[in-house]
């Protein structure tokens, strides 16, 4: 027998992780670094993450209310909007003057998290439509 809260869309639980995971990553990229510019730079870093990710999730949701096949499309296409946003943002910092490094080290570090979580929020709810649980 079913519980009450089973066959839901895990959706809104791992969009809250995601959330969290830029909370700590603003946090960490803000006092962190001991220089001004390498905040900015970590911050800029942290943020491009998060828009990519938060889009990357809407994305993948929508995608898996279609099928795997199209979830498993979509990280291709998810995969090249990151790669984009690591080149705009690397260039932005060295049209500035700002350093390449806190940037790298602050959209890896939240991307590495808000990976797991679009991985994990891709297998829960295929799992949920598999079992016919919709």
């Amino acid at each position: 027998m079913k519980g009450q809260g089973e066959g839901k869309d895990p959706f809104w639980g791992h969009a809250g992780l995601a959330a969290g995971v830029a909370v700590v990553g603003v946090a960490v990229a803000a006092l962190l670094p001991p220089v001004v510019e390498d905040k900015v730079s970590a911050l800029w870093g942290v943020g491009l993450a998060v828009l990519s990710g938060a889009v990357a999730l809407v994305l993948k949701r929508r995608a898996v209310k279609q099928d795997l096949n199209a979830a498993l499309k979509m990280v291709g296409v998810v995969f090249a909007l990151r790669a984009v946003c690591v080149l705009v943002g690397l260039l932005g910092m060295i049209s500035r003057g700002l350093a390449a490094v806190p940037f790298i080290a602050g959209f890896f570090g939240v991307y590495f998290a808000l990976q797991w979580i679009e991985v994990s929020y891709v297998m829960a709810a295929s799992k949920g439509a598999a079992g016919g649980d919709e």
